[in-house]
């Protein structure tokens, strides 16, 4: 299956460089000072050699000082068929002293497998007053403690963390995170790569084209990201090496009340 045609995807390139297309209609909360996609529900779809074999939905929402980010993954088609397979992220986070000017602190992240469950996953962060924290983490029956002092997140907060910092800076080319998984601490870095013009449901959107690295790896993603639809992804691609792996994207996006 040509795999223009199985993510409905056209692109023209009329700019130097690529682009991550966003079409999640996100604008800043107007209630925070901290910028946050708005409260929205969306689906992914995810392809493997050109051919999907998921879906992934996303459910972001933020009541009072409490941010609550959900992700739930399943096979579909011809996969499910011979392996049926659900995995489920959740992040919860919060504002400490409901001071929404500062960034939220992560609090938990749970990672469950209906099929691989030795692949779960669990993370609770106890911050201090020194604004340090303690990570305890659950992985593989393993148990670890981290210590760190400095913002950490979980993995599956990458778009909304690159959301934020455009929000905030639309001319923002690069920024570095520090993400906990497996029970280790690692920096992820992105970098604009470029400008590109995109047709999406025959619609033209500017987009600017992120890569995203985590440090000492050989996996990369490339990420669209819109202006237009306040810098959440439309499309990722996943490299190993040299090699497309995993390409992600939009298919519908709907607003929360």
């Amino acid at each position: 299956m040509d795999r223009q045609q199985a993510s409905n995807l056209n692109r023209n390139i009329r700019l130097p460089g690529a682009a991550l297309l966003l079409l999640a209609s996100f604008q800043s909360l107007a209630s925070t000072h901290f910028p946050l996609p708005v409260n929205h529900h969306s689906i992914y779809s995810v392809s493997k050699y050109g051919t999907e074999v998921g879906e992934i939905e996303n459910h972001f929402e933020v009541r009072d000082d409490q941010i609550k980010y959900t992700s739930k993954a399943i096979t579909t088609g011809v996969t499910a068929f011979f392996f049926s397979e659900v995995i489920t992220e959740n992040s919860i986070l919060n504002w400490t002293d409901n001071d929404s000017q500062q960034a939220p602190r992560q609090l938990s992240y749970t990672l469950k497998h209906t099929q691989k469950k030795r692949k779960d996953q669990k993370i609770f962060f106890d911050w201090r007053e020194d604004n340090s924290v303690k990570i305890s983490s659950t992985y593989k029956n393993r148990s670890t403690e981290i210590l760190a002092s400095e913002n950490v997140w979980s993995r599956q907060l990458i778009p909304i963390l690159m959301s934020s910092d455009l929000l905030k800076n639309k001319n923002i080319t690069n920024h570095s995170f520090l993400i906990v998984n497996k029970g280790k601490l690692k920096n992820y870095t992105y970098n604009l790569e470029g400008q590109e013009l995109i047709t999406l449901n025959e619609k033209a959107i500017n987009c600017l084209k992120f890569k995203i690295k985590k440090h000492n790896s050989d996996r990369v993603s490339y990420a669209w990201l819109s202006k237009e639809h306040s810098y959440l992804p439309v499309m990722i691609d996943q490299y190993k090496g040299d090699k497309l792996d995993v390409s992600m994207t939009l298919k519908q996006f709907k607003h929360l009340n």
